[in-house]
């Protein structure tokens, strides 16, 4: 071949040539040309605040307004009678009785109810000797705490309790209500 190719090899040549170039001009700007930067949630939000109070709702708790232990002749024991207020009728009430790892609910049978007076009802439970052991089991020589507590109707909300302590002395002599 004299030093010149036949033009269907030069044509060839120049394709590729031409390629190369396109090629590597390609990547020259591919490396220049800038990537979006990745960004977790940018954005910016103005809160408006509003002034004001609100109060949640507490039920009230009962007032034990007497507790009184009653012992015989003997000086035996025989009932107590726990007097307490509420703005809640005889089914908003619970009177509950524990002694260790007993508890018990009395009744609301045994709760007797009067008013309203002034949107307040005074509730009066007469707990006998009999009524105590049968919820109970046994009393004497024991400490037996009971509690009031006002639920609200219609929901699970109960307020916090109002006790007393009914003791009663070694074979049932002498009682008190603290």
């Amino acid at each position: 071949m004299s030093g010149r190719e036949p033009a269907r090899r030069r044509s060839g040549k120049r394709r590729r040539i031409l390629a190369g170039i396109l090629g590597l001009s390609m990547l020259a700007a591919g490396g220049t040309v800038a990537t979006a930067q990745s960004t977790e949630a940018l954005f910016t939000d103005t809160e408006f605040v509003a002034s004001g109070t609100f109060t949640a709702f507490r039920v009230p708790v009962p007032t034990i307004t007497g507790c009184t232990a009653v012992n015989n002749a003997l000086g035996i024991f025989e009932s107590v009678t726990l007097v307490w207020t509420s703005p809640y009728p005889v089914n908003g009430v619970r009177l509950t009785l524990q002694q260790g790892a007993t508890t018990a609910v009395v009744p609301a049978a045994n709760i007797t109810t009067t008013g309203p007076v002034g949107g307040v009802y005074t509730h009066t439970a007469f707990l006998n000797q009999g009524l105590l052991v049968s919820l109970l089991a046994n009393l004497l020589g024991s400490s037996t705490t009971m509690t009031v507590n006002n639920l609200l109707a219609g929901t699970s909300w109960v307020s916090v309790g109002a006790t007393r302590t009914l003791a009663v002395g070694a074979l049932g002599i002498g009682s008190s209500c603290t």
